[in-house]
């Protein structure tokens, strides 16, 4: 076994990701009581609170700054120079803690992402009941009246004095803030702009020239209505805004790994449902039962309702389920109160664990689309592969360690070796090898190693020292022997730890299986000597972008590092003829059968005894499986059916629950205007943002449920508004008085385009994008034309193009993205090979589409192509120009340079 070695970059970026996760007014904070204080909880207060081991506590900020016998334990801002971080990391010299164990990487990462930003721990805001085993909670009347909790009212539209302005009842709600404030709108937006930006909201392309001129040419009251009405019903509409629920869903194609996704390989049967759900219009409350309890809905729903259960069939790793439910549904950080009461808002722990209950009486299941003897057919024939690979594969490593242990012995010849052939240059690499009875190649590794490897452990500073100055064979030989003794003692140590490692797992079964060894807390060598041993026996990998071609004395399977040529003929023979009976397997392995990624009831549901202080060990008592107590009628009803998934459907989106139709009206306003009503659209609770416009949100909750909770109404509601037709011109004035146009006085500018937006809008314009419904995912190299929506998604390993733009990180929910602009991203579109093929393409269908040689002509209709309008006068002069200069030097694409720039534009990238 061996470590998991994160590079720092990675390690905050992974940490800050699922920070950036949690909006809020203060998303530090929450940051804190989501990730750290429970860590802390769990894994430091049993020594470092009252009991002051070391003379240090761990119970509050101001504690671990004054630190204990040791000094400091954390430096704000400074996570590695942090003492509590090298002993969780197991870096420091003496400390390794926690004692009798170590944290996950990923709670490392999150708590070296705490220290690095700050340390955040926030002060409780509110006098807190006791949370204890025998202690009854009870919500106090202050918390009761928090907003979100309050009934949906049916506030009355507005009576304004003047209404010329308003086109639905969201103008007037709109309308009667900005008088409040003195504020004006700045009036409606251009057609074309108009266009573009309903384009973008509901399919994610730009429209075409003859679209746009067939918009610009109908002057009817309805002409905006109908291209709406016309876009609904697209069914490119349920692909723009699938993606948008994706996020929250956290999807994938892949659970999380240690090097690489563990394949969920029916993934992108939920993605499909999902798009099919909002082409359908599948009516929200639908929406949500079918993804908790679809298998549990009556006939003739059941069926079509399964693909929804991959909501949470398809997790990252560990399980968040309690978490993702009460942020994506109901807007409220549930597993906040995991450990302790939740400090900010009205939910006890026993809430967290009576839902907890219901999805730990629920279990993975595959819904099978076939016969099942295809089904036993196909298991059988892959079983046979699977188990002939795994021989292969034990053989392999058998045979490779072995020969790593003999070479281990010969290191001090391949160091003096490689001396004699670097300090001497008329010894040729072959002749020393032969002189030395040494393997060329091996020889040849351990001249680049020494020669051009920068070393991550200190065991060949001496070596180094000496190869600068003036030194004797009989010197090296000295050092090599030490070296030699040093790596010998590191092997005979890393296979004790594997041996104990074995035992932890439960033997073979549990070494081979992905998740056991990410969740068990197993012994590791310290890091250096890990380096040490990495860097002559490790196997090739590749971690990101770090791609490590392997040890100096690794052979094993990998092309041009195969074993063979050392086996002798009887062992090599055995190897040949299992790799010849596994390829004859694999030929004759029948097709994997479709499936369902999807949940079922266990056999026995139970309720579960709360876990003090998140410690499973220390268990309080049951909690009843049932819904929320703030969020009921009097005191919860208790689940009864199975595992009672059903019934929390039904309670979440009944009609009485306050927040669910208000988070899901509050989403789809902030994907159409950049912000929600609530700026934090996953927490309505304390640490939340408080609605700009409450009644508004209140009007438009209780008329999206009485219109059938159809989201293709609430679009129609919000895009025939006037708000949402506004310019984005900026008044100086209304800008004095509100900078950030939280009372919607103008259309705010939406910088950049989504990563999928502007990657499928590339592909629009030069002709090239496939416009197939659905199917398997497919990475995103340069063939594929497909919509982005169906590329392969990793979460171990992301496709790096979409995170430039910001894609989010699917091992955790994301309510909102962030939008970033740097010189990275105009690099891409400078050397990328996918914009370069993008507008060599574009140069293509302008030559084609212009009919001949007019210059100007082909400009033009590549700004009708890209921005939808004609270019101005200048613009052309500035594209004749720059056409007129590429065209005198022979070697250059003109055209494609061109459609280059354009493509690279800010005009082409952003909205409104």
């Amino acid at each position: 076994m061996r470590p998991l070695v994160l590079s720092i970059p990675f390690a905050i970026f992974w940490a800050l990701s699922n920070f950036f996760a949690y909006g809020g007014t203060d998303a530090k904070a929450e940051f804190f009581e989501m990730h750290i204080r429970p860590l802390l909880i769990k894994n430091c207060y049993p020594c470092h609170s009252e009991s002051r081991l070391g003379g240090l506590r761990i119970d509050s900020r101001q504690a671990m700054l004054r630190g204990g016998d040791s000094g400091p334990v954390i430096r704000p801002g400074n996570a590695l120079g942090s003492l509590l971080i090298q002993a969780v990391s197991h870096t420091h010299e003496r400390f390794k803690m926690p004692q009798g164990g170590k944290l996950t990487n990923q709670e490392v990462d999150a708590l070296k992402s705490w220290v690095q930003d700050g340390a955040v721990w926030p002060e409780t805001k509110v006098e807190m009941e006791p949370a204890t085993e025998t202690s009854t909670y009870v919500i106090r009347r202050d918390r009761q009246d928090f907003w979100s909790f309050q009934p949906i009212g049916e506030p009355q539209i507005p009576t304004l004095p003047h209404i010329s302005w308003p086109q639905t009842s969201i103008d007037f709600y709109i309308l009667e803030k900005l008088e409040q404030q003195e504020l004006q709108p700045v009036g409606p937006a251009d057609k074309r702009t108009l266009l573009r930006r309903a384009y973008f909201d509901l399919i994610g392309l730009p429209p075409t020239p003859e679209e746009g001129d067939a918009f610009l040419l109908d002057d009817s009251d309805k002409a905006f209505a109908s291209v709406v009405d016309r876009l609904l019903a697209s069914p490119h509409y349920g692909e723009r805004w699938a993606r948008h629920w994706l996020d929250l869903a956290r999807y994938s194609d892949g659970k999380n790994g240690v090097r690489k996704d563990i394949p969920y390989p029916n993934a992108y049967r939920y993605r499909d449902w999902v798009i099919q759900a909002f082409n359908d219009d599948l009516p929200y409350d639908q929406f949500i039962k079918a993804q908790i309890a679809g298998d549990l809905l009556p006939d003739p729903d059941r069926e079509a309702m399964l693909p929804g259960l991959g909501f949470y069939a398809l997790a990252p790793s560990g399980d968040d389920r309690v978490d993702v439910t009460g942020r994506v549904f109901l807007g409220l950080t549930i597993a906040c109160a995991q450990c302790h009461d939740h400090k900010y808002d009205p939910i006890p722990t026993q809430d967290f664990y009576s839902l907890q209950g219901v999805f730990e009486s629920s279990e993975t299941y595959e819904y099978p689309l076939v016969r099942d003897e295809v089904i036993q057919a196909y298991k059988k024939a892959k079983q046979k592969i699977e188990d002939k690979q795994a021989a292969i594969d034990d053989f392999i490593q058998r045979q490779s360690q072995q020969l790593v242990d003999i070479l281990f012995e010969q290191t001090s010849d391949y160091m003096v070796a490689a001396r004699k052939v670097i300090t001497d240059r008329r010894n040729e690499v072959v002749n020393i090898a032969k002189e030395e009875n040494l393997e060329f190649e091996i020889l040849e590794r351990w001249i680049d190693y020494l020669q051009h490897v920068a070393k991550e452990h200190p065991y060949l500073n001496d070596w180094d020292e000496m190869m600068v100055g003036e030194s004797s064979l009989q010197a090296a030989r000295l050092l090599s022997d030490a070296f030699q003794e040093k790596l010998l003692a590191v092997n005979a140590e890393k296979k004790k730890i594997e041996d104990r490692n074995y035992l932890k797992l439960g033997g073979l079964k549990g070494v081979k299986d992905e998740g056991t060894r990410q969740y068990t807390n197993l012994e590791f060598l310290d890091l250096q000597k890990w380096y040490l041993w990495r860097d002559m026996a490790e196997e090739p990998n590749k971690r990101r972008d770090v791609v490590f071609s392997g040890g100096i004395y690794y052979y094993g399977g990998s092309e041009g590092r195969e074993i063979d040529r050392f086996l002798s003929s009887a062992w090599r023979a055995h190897l040949d003829r299992m790799r010849t009976q596994l390829t004859e397997l694999e030929k004759a392995l029948p097709q994997p059968y479709p499936f369902l990624h999807g949940l079922r009831d266990s056999a026995k549901p139970k309720d579960l005894h709360i876990a003090i202080r998140g410690d499973k060990k220390n268990r309080g008592k049951v909690a009843p499986r049932r819904f929320l107590h703030i969020l009921s009628q009097g005191e919860p009803q208790r689940f009864t059916q199975g595992s009672g998934r059903l019934e929390l459907a039904k309670a979440i989106v009944d009609a009485r629950n306050p927040l669910t139709a208000r988070v899901i009206v509050n989403r789809v306003w902030q994907y159409h205007f950049g912000y929600g009503l609530v700026k934090t659209p996953s927490n309505f609770g304390q640490l939340g943002a408080r609605p700009t416009h409450p009644e508004l949100l209140d009007h438009l909750g209780r008329s999206f449920m009485e219109n059938g909770w159809s989201i293709k109404w609430l679009h129609r509601q919000i895009m025939l508004s006037a708000t949402y037709q506004l310019s984005s011109r900026l008044n100086l004035e209304n800008f004095e008085r509100d900078p950030e146009n939280q009372f919607y006085w103008r259309a705010s500018l939406r910088t950049r385009l989504d990563a999928e937006v502007l990657r499928d809008s590339m592909l629009a314009v030069s002709g090239l994008l496939d416009s197939m419904i659905g199917g398997v995912p497919i990475a995103l190299d340069q063939d594929n034309h497909r919509r982005t929506i169906y590329g392969l998604v990793s979460r171990t390993e992301p496709d790096r193009t979409l995170t430039l733009f910001d894609f989010p990180d699917p091992n955790s929910t994301r309510a909102k993205r962030a939008v970033t602009l740097g010189p990275m991203q105009r690099l891409y579109f400078l050397n990328n090979t996918f914009v370069l093929t993008q507008a060599k393409a574009l140069a293509t269908r302008l030559e084609e589409e212009s009919r001949g040689d007019n210059k100007q002509a082909r400009i033009k209709r590549a700004y009708q192509l890209l921005f939808g309008r004609l270019p101005t006068k200048s613009e052309i002069v500035l594209g004749l120009e720059f056409l007129s200069t590429e065209e005198q030097n022979e070697n250059s694409n003109t055209w494609s340079q061109y459609s280059q720039a354009l493509l690279a534009s800010s005009e082409f990238s952003s909205v409104n």
